[in-house]
């Protein structure tokens, strides 16, 4: 039997049997980028090869001795191409800095580069991939919908390398399918969930998300381009930053840490790649803002500019404490804007400001769990679902719908810590020993059964391995401490 902890939630009616001749594995955000971490890629956040490897095995023994017929479905964000340079596996090198040029192309021949070399990165997953999949009972298949930060699945060259990797051509070629945005069927409806966080990841038109500038291109929206732009280079600074969800808490949490550090920051995201703000107005989009709210932000926008040129921003955000909130208001408008719209009870905020900023960067965690939730609750009704999941928060959770149903996020296999609820000193602990947190992975997924009657039974699970086998975090061997590392990086 799989070895898991037991299940967080499970959505049976007490009485009922369940079904095991079919049964549906979902996990998302793996974020498999380039490999060769042991050898310097600080890009690479995927540390679990081979427990994956130990998962997909337990999964088809369980499979073969039962004759249960396994679907494993990745939830978005398998691939990690915003991190990955458009380079052959023997023109790479993990310990080197490559332009930014070879990050942003998504063109289909680059892109379908990046895949080989994600492939060539992580050998023991693919192989284990090849070996889960069956075609003769009990099949097995894989079903991979694409993400936000790997879109590029889209292109036809990108899946028939994964194809050849997987060996899922001719009768095995029904064995792995491509979703370009949802899963939905038998009372089950799986989707990333992007399009329903933060402005800043979304696509106009995600089923077909060709760049109308350059059609021969992806369109990558702000939040994609912010990665390779800016987040890349901090995350060779500290390892751990890409674990601190999503970028909009990000920036909330590093005024509490050091405003000293956050203004200088803000300043480099404005000064370096101004692109990034003006061009972030999605015009295009379902929810397009009212002209008020707009103007809002744009004046916001104005006015950050003017004041992270003044030399006395620091001084100003330390010892004056009217024009510190008029600083924080602006940018509190500015990240709203492009964050997730958060409900009304997540806008009124502590008074002190340490606090104040601590629990902005809370409220835009909470506020991605509420939106996905409200959508699942309409997912019920549209798709006629029983189980609903998302990803891309890399929180796993449940929450019970109206009529038995439930929405479950399958969570992440990288490291993600929540840091809601978490004080001053928790935040101080990390930024002096990253170590001992980059270590705790919650190998999360869902499992997904079936009644006698065909309705879906769904679980949140935990994949363990014995403690001296789980992945060991990464260690940076520089010898500055990291957070004097990224101060001076921003101060360049």
């Amino acid at each position: 039997m799989l070895a898991t902890t037991e299940p967080w939630y499970s959505a049976s009616a007490e009485g009922q049997t369940v079904m095991r001749k079919k049964a549906k594995i979902i996990i998302s955000d793996l974020h498999l980028g380039a490999g060769g971490s042991d050898q310097g890629n600080l890009l690479e956040d995927f540390h679990s090869d081979d427990a994956f490897a130990q998962f997909l095995s337990q999964l088809a023994a369980e499979s073969q001795q039962q004759g249960i017929e396994l679907e494993l479905i990745v939830a978005g964000d398998m691939f990690e191409f915003l991190q990955v340079p458009a380079l052959t596996p023997e023109e790479f090198d993990p310990a080197a800095t490559y332009p930014i040029e070879l990050y942003d192309s998504s063109a289909e021949m680059d892109s379908s580069r990046k895949m080989q070399l994600i492939i060539a990165g992580h050998p023991p997953l693919f192989a284990a991939l090849r070996e889960f999949i069956r075609a003769s009972f009990p099949r097995r298949r894989l079903t991979i919908i694409k993400g936000n930060h790997d879109v590029n699945l889209h292109w036809p060259e990108v899946q028939e390398r994964i194809r050849a990797a997987l060996d899922a051509t001719r009768d095995r070629a029904h064995c792995l399918a491509f979703e370009e945005r949802r899963v939905s069927g038998e009372g089950l409806y799986v989707e990333h969930g992007h399009q329903y966080c933060e402005r800043v990841n979304r696509f106009p038109d995600f089923e077909e998300p060709h760049d109308p500038d350059s059609p021969e291109q992806i369109y990558l929206p702000l939040g994609s381009r912010f990665v390779f732009t800016l987040l890349n280079e901090l995350e060779r600074q500290l390892y751990w930053v890409d674990g601190v969800k999503p970028l909009t808490a990000l920036v909330w949490y590093a005024f509490a840490l050091d405003p000293g550090l956050a203004v200088r920051a803000l300043w480099t995201l404005l000064r370096r790649a101004p692109a990034l703000v003006w061009e972030g107005f999605p015009l295009r989009l379902a929810d397009e803002p009212d002209l008020e709210t707009l103007e809002v932000v744009l004046a916001s926008l104005a006015h950050l500019r003017h004041d992270l040129k003044d030399g006395q921003v620091l001084q100003s955000l330390k010892r004056n404490a009217r024009w510190r909130a008029a600083f924080y208001e602006r940018l509190d408008a500015v990240l709203s804007y492009y964050g997730t719209r958060r409900p009304r009870e997540l806008r009124e905020q502590p008074r002190v400001p340490v606090r104040a900023t601590l629990a902005k960067g809370w409220a835009e965690e909470r506020a991605q769990h509420l939106a996905l939730a409200k959508v699942a609750r309409h997912k019920r009704l549209q798709e006629r679902a029983q189980v609903i999941v998302f990803g891309h928060t890399h929180t796993a959770g449940i929450e019970e719908l109206e009529g038995g149903a439930v929405y479950l996020n399958s969570g992440t296999w990288t490291w993600v810590r929540d840091f809601s609820g978490d004080d001053h000193s928790s935040w101080q602990r990390l930024l002096k020993h990253p170590e001992r947190f980059t270590s705790e992975r919650r190998l999360s997924y869902v499992r997904v059964d079936y009644m006698e009657d065909g309705t879906p039974v769904g679980h949140l699970k935990e994949f363990r391995l014995p403690e001296e086998r789980r992945p060991t975090a990464r260690v940076s061997h520089r010898p500055r401490p990291l957070w004097k590392r990224f101060c001076n990086w921003v101060g360049r």
